[in-house]
């Protein structure tokens, strides 16, 4: 386990950068500003953002090149607390795993699509030689025989392999994804059993299994409003792990045989909860759900673990946050309705 020192110094520092997170006051005057330019101004006077944006030209800058640059901060602020003396070996590296991941589904997409600049553009460049696998060698890749080589050594390509295709084309890419995050999960879930006990492992497990539950109900009411699917076909793509909706209430939920019904099950506490997940839609409910556990979380924890992890997912909210405040921006959205849209 860390050492106390350690482990208070990381605590600190979670809670010092958190200290200055944006407030609604913040995105508020974000989103009352007329282009991208603007926004990344007011960013800048942010002791949060103000290092990671200091050298942005604000009359230049695009979306692209600031979403970039926050999901950079977000990875140095990672790598920054990952020097820390932990002992908790594999855990430690969860971020990069599903950082993989998501490249992989990415490049096979694009490679679907007949789309190779995209992915070269849009590559995390300050991941490289961080990853198990190059980055670079992905991006040039053309076919599923040089994607399986790429990721050789590497669990990936069991797991590709196991899909039981030989063409890019042919495969199914929501099989691909269930199957490379049925993996990280699993994995994830292993490294907080082995690797912890007691509180520490109790408060993990709450954190991890929440957003794996949450991930399930958007996946169930995607598969069964848009692609309807059936109850056996939509239990294919759900993971086995659960936080706060017991079994029962699962499997009504999957049973559900409209919108309103599935309304009725989730939200049984109250018709204010419907309609705000009726107005919303699902994935913002869920993930305001999550965001309000991991705070409460990272607020009464004492464990650097814990703290670690749920930092890492509220920061990615905000970053996420600014994006979505961006876009109305670009897009001329009126200030409340890209407030409405926020993760708060």
């Amino acid at each position: 386990m860390l050492n106390s020192c350690s482990s208070n110094a990381i605590l600190t520092k979670i809670r010092a950068i958190l200290g200055k997170r944006l407030t609604y006051a913040d995105y508020a005057q974000m989103a009352r500003k007329h282009d991208v330019g603007e926004v990344a101004a007011l960013l800048k006077e942010n002791p949060s953002y103000a290092i990671a944006l200091r050298n942005i030209d604000e009359g230049n800058v695009h979306r692209g090149q600031l979403e970039q640059l926050l999901k950079k901060d977000l990875f140095y602020k990672y790598s920054a607390l990952r020097r820390y003396d932990f002992s908790g070996g594999s855990f430690y590296d969860f971020p990069i795993m599903q950082r993989e991941i998501d490249e992989i589904i990415r490049r096979i997409v694009l490679l679907q699509a007949d789309e190779n600049t995209d992915f070269v553009v849009d590559l995390p460049s300050y991941m490289l030689g961080h990853t198990s696998f190059p980055l670079m060698d992905l991006a040039r890749t053309r076919n599923f025989e040089e994607l399986l080589e790429c990721v050789a050594h590497t669990p990936y390509q069991r797991i590709l392999k196991g899909l039981g295709q030989k063409d890019i084309r042919s495969l199914n890419v929501m099989n691909c994804e269930h199957a490379l995050y049925s993996y990280y999960y699993k994995t994830l879930h292993e490294a907080i059993q082995k690797q912890f006990h007691g509180e520490t492992r109790q408060q993990l497990l709450e954190a991890a299994d929440s957003e794996i539950e949450l991930q399930n109900i958007q996946n169930i009411f995607r598969l069964k409003l848009y692609f309807h699917y059936d109850e056996a076909r939509v239990r294919q793509y759900l993971y086995p792990y659960s936080h706060r909706y017991h079994k029962a209430q699962m499997d009504a939920l999957i049973k559900a045989e409209d919108f309103a019904q599935m309304l009725r099950v989730l939200t049984p506490e109250g018709q204010e909860e419907a309609e705000v997940l009726e107005e919303d839609g699902i994935e913002p409910y869920t993930n305001r759900l999550c965001y309000q556990l991991e705070r409460k979380l990272l607020r009464f924890t004492t464990k650097a673990p814990v703290a670690m992890f749920t930092f890492l997912t509220l920061r990615r909210i905000e970053v996420q946050n600014i994006i979505t405040v961006i876009e109305g921006v670009r897009y001329q959205m009126p200030q409340d309705e890209i407030l409405k849209m926020l993760i708060l």
